[in-house]
């Protein structure tokens, strides 16, 4: 936290963005250091020190309905969980794939019921013998035209409004800083950052990247173990 703080002292435009809802980053120590978060790939604006939703942006419930159902035919086998801004869903499939049992989370069995009293912000897919590469394109297929499906853990296809992603949430929050895309540094290290490396000005990947995120990145900074987000915002910034 001691160079987000650097930064915050310095007057350095800073947003943090992550697939993590709020209820999972409020797990993170030091979270509410962290101001203005986009959350759930893009999905959801939170204001992680008063804890409130600024912005989210939701599916339309039928047609949500129907690409899961869409998915369901082609990945019989999958685990499908639904988040709105403060709530995980999880279908019992997704539970028992999840090793977490349901701690903070809803099991759900009718996924009409669930649309009709939440809005949703992000659905998540997990399948017992598939990592999240084998099954993107068949997730891609159910949910085209309805959301945007991506990865942040090898375990887990993340999809979100058709519209949303990192980067549009990230330019908006960047706008309202007076930075614009080509004063901008990003870091980033699986698929769903993609998007924000095509907006940013500069793209940084650690070094224990996704092989297509490496590929993407202007530059490839030290991995996360070695503390290589911090180490380069240093020496960016200098003494």
């Amino acid at each position: 936290m001691s160079v987000l703080d650097t930064l915050t002292a310095l007057g350095v435009p800073l947003v943090v963005a992550t697939a993590r809802t709020p209820r999972a980053l409020q797990r993170v120590s030091g979270h509410d250091h962290l101001g203005r978060v986009v959350c759930a790939n893009g999905a959801i604006v939170w204001d992680a020190k008063r804890d409130e939703v600024v912005k989210e942006s939701c599916f339309d419930p039928p047609a949500l309905a129907v690409a899961v159902h869409r998915l369901q035919e082609a990945l019989p086998s999958a685990g499908v969980a639904l988040f709105s801004a403060r709530t995980m869903f999880l279908d019992e499939t997704y539970l028992g794939l999840r090793n977490k049992g349901a701690e903070g989370a809803e099991v759900f069995s009718d996924i009409d019921l669930v649309l009709s009293r939440h809005r949703i912000v992000m659905v998540a897919v997990r399948h017992p013998r598939l990592v999240a590469d084998q099954f993107l394109t068949a997730t891609v297929a159910a949910f085209a035209g309805v959301g945007l499906a991506s990865f942040a853990g090898m375990s887990v296809v993340d999809i979100v409004p058709q519209t949303t992603t990192k980067a549009v949430a990230v330019a908006e929050e960047m706008a309202s800083k007076g930075c614009a895309a080509e004063a901008t540094v990003a870091f980033g290290d699986m698929p769903n950052d993609l998007p924000l490396f095509g907006w940013a000005g500069w793209a940084c990947a650690v070094a224990n990247s996704h092989p297509d995120v490496l590929e993407a990145a202007d530059e490839v900074v030290p991995s996360n173990d070695d503390d290589g987000v911090a180490r380069t915002v240093q020496r960016l910034i200098g003494p």
